[in-house]
């Protein structure tokens, strides 16, 4: 089956997303048999009737998910993003979908940083 995603990022910048140099194109079957970015385990704990490897004419329905973020690279630049993601049955369209975030430093754990004296 030649089911194929292609993504594209977008980086927010002077109030505007342009365009910012990820662009992705995977056999969506080939990256979830791999597990690539957990997207298996995470389809086997949402809802779901979905299985991209075995596709047929059908209803399909998806309950609301969230990657395992540890298994993204780790040093992504900080700030607002959108990601087009584009997915193709023989390079005929299927569906577009547009997705918002944002990268942030993870906040300081102020209870953990000690006291000083300064007197």
């Amino acid at each position: 089956m030649l089911l194929q995603m292609h993504i594209q990022v977008y980086k927010l910048t002077s109030n505007e997303y342009r365009f910012f140099p990820v662009t992705v194109s995977v056999n969506i079957c080939a990256e979830y048999t791999k597990n690539t970015f957990s997207a298996k385990d995470v389809l086997s704990k949402l809802p779901t009737n979905l299985t991209p490897c075995n596709l047929k004419k059908d209803l399909y329905y998806l309950g609301n998910g969230r990657p395992d973020f540890s298994r993204f690279p780790p040093h992504l630049p900080r700030g607002a993003y959108k990601m087009v993601v584009n997915c193709t049955y023989h390079s005929n369209l299927l569906y577009t979908a547009e997705f918002y975030g944002q990268i942030k430093d993870k906040p300081v754990d102020w209870k953990n940083i000690p006291k000083h004296n300064w007197s």
